[in-house]
């Protein structure tokens, strides 16, 4: 198109036509804010006051009703197993007890039930007063996170033994 143009002509010509372009993209930005234009956003609830603790109603974020619990006497904490360490013996908290996997492979023990092997984000909830045991797999560490669910005491219980930790009893 630009073929029967002077060399000075054809780059006037393609920089006349880069402005039209630069004005064109300019436009069509400046028009998706002109305010008739905009999206109409619904107004944010006005947040009213959180349910008291313990008493079910609405709460801002959520639907329906809910609330939050007394976690007083709770317990939360950490412990890394070295490979093969696991409980002494079987011991159990008079408050029940989450146990989640962070990192490396564990185990578990529910007295009277088999072994359960724990790997990261897996978890486990262990009743109150229920005899239990936990540890690391035989050839990789363990991190768990603990969570004892209000004020607790731990009995102590029967030893764990090799054969116990292995599985085989």
């Amino acid at each position: 198109m630009t073929s029967g143009y002077c060399n000075s002509c054809k780059w006037i010509f393609i920089m006349h036509r880069m402005h039209f372009q630069l004005a064109l993209i300019v436009f069509i930005c400046m028009a998706a804010f002109v305010p008739g234009n905009a999206q109409q956003v619904p107004p944010a609830p006005v947040p009213g006051p959180a349910p008291a603790r313990g008493v079910l109603g609405p709460a801002q974020g959520f639907t329906g009703n809910t609330t939050t619990l007394d976690t007083t006497g709770y317990t939360v904490g950490r412990r890394v197993f070295e490979a093969g360490a696991h409980n002494a013996t079987f011991h159990a908290h008079s408050a029940g007890q989450l146990v989640f996997g962070e990192t490396g492979n564990g185990r578990l023990q529910i007295k009277g039930q088999p072994t359960r092997e724990l790997a990261p984000g897996d978890s486990a909830f262990i009743p109150g007063g229920v005899m239990h045991w936990h540890g690391a797999a035989p050839q990789e560490n363990f991190t768990m996170v603990f969570i004892t669910m209000g004020a607790s005491t731990t009995t102590q219980g029967d030893a764990v033994t090799n054969e116990i930790y292995l599985g085989e009893r």
